[in-house]
């Protein structure tokens, strides 16, 4: 019996159950007040700041509600702090560019001209894969279609449109070669590394001028509704 009293209050007597209500809920109060006052960006996508932040608050109200012997008062005065340099650190960010830039990260362009830039890709820890994924989930069919991608400080990805679609590399991995081949636009290839389309009437055999791969394959283009389900067809019933 004792065990189990010791499991599920530890040393503290069964009344501190109904003081721990009253500590979450005045933490919770001030939790509140503090995302609060660090304005609308909190609730939005967080920055690297922002969740240094927020993971403070978490560990600061964690010991005021379940230990009885720490009082609320101090984590009161650390979620204030947390609250200010959180408020100078933006103005700092607003004033300074370089400020901004060292605390947060600056905007990487990872692709430039339907071409994926391998050295800053790999700069960025992010793979090929992961970026090809990134742009499926933005409704992107080929490199073709993009002037930019930049990779956000935040972490998020913004994508420039080009205003005419050219010939490019795809980003579905998962094609099969004769679907690939279907809706490839003849005279074009794109490495199948970073996406440099060059245009030949037959498959280059050269490595890759931008990153060296030896890998080519057919460009291809977004269609219309049309010749899409026409190639589509066709290729699937090939």
């Amino acid at each position: 019996m004792a065990f189990i009293e010791r499991l599920l209050i530890g040393d503290g007597p069964w009344a501190f159950l109904i003081e721990i209500i009253v500590r979450a809920i005045v933490m919770y109060a001030l939790l509140l007040v503090a995302m609060r006052m660090m304005g609308k960006r909190v609730a939005a996508q967080l920055s690297i700041t922002e969740l240094a932040v927020i993971l403070m608050l978490g560990a600061a109200i964690g010991m005021p509600i379940q230990v009885s012997s720490q009082g609320v008062l101090p984590a009161a005065v650390v979620l204030l702090t947390v609250v200010a340099l959180q408020r100078l650190s933006g103005k700092a960010g607003l004033r300074w560019r370089r400020y901004e830039v060292l605390e947060q990260g600056d905007v990487t362009i990872l692709v430039k001209d339907g071409r994926i830039l391998m050295d800053e890709l790999k700069r960025s820890q992010i793979s090929r894969e992961m970026l090809a994924s990134e742009l499926r989930a933005m409704n992107v069919a080929h490199l073709g279609q993009l002037r930019r991608v930049y990779l956000e400080a935040s972490g998020s990805f913004s994508i420039v449109y080009r205003k005419e679609q050219r010939p490019g590399l795809t980003v579905r991995p998962d094609m099969e070669q004769s679907l690939l081949e279907a809706i490839g636009v003849d005279g074009h290839f794109s490495c199948w590394s970073c996406g440099v389309t060059v245009a030949s009437q037959e498959r280059p055999r050269e490595p890759c001028a931008a990153c060296g791969a030896h890998r080519w394959e057919s460009a291809v283009r977004v269609p219309d509704e049309r010749s899409t389900k026409t190639d589509l067809g066709a290729a699937l019933d090939a």
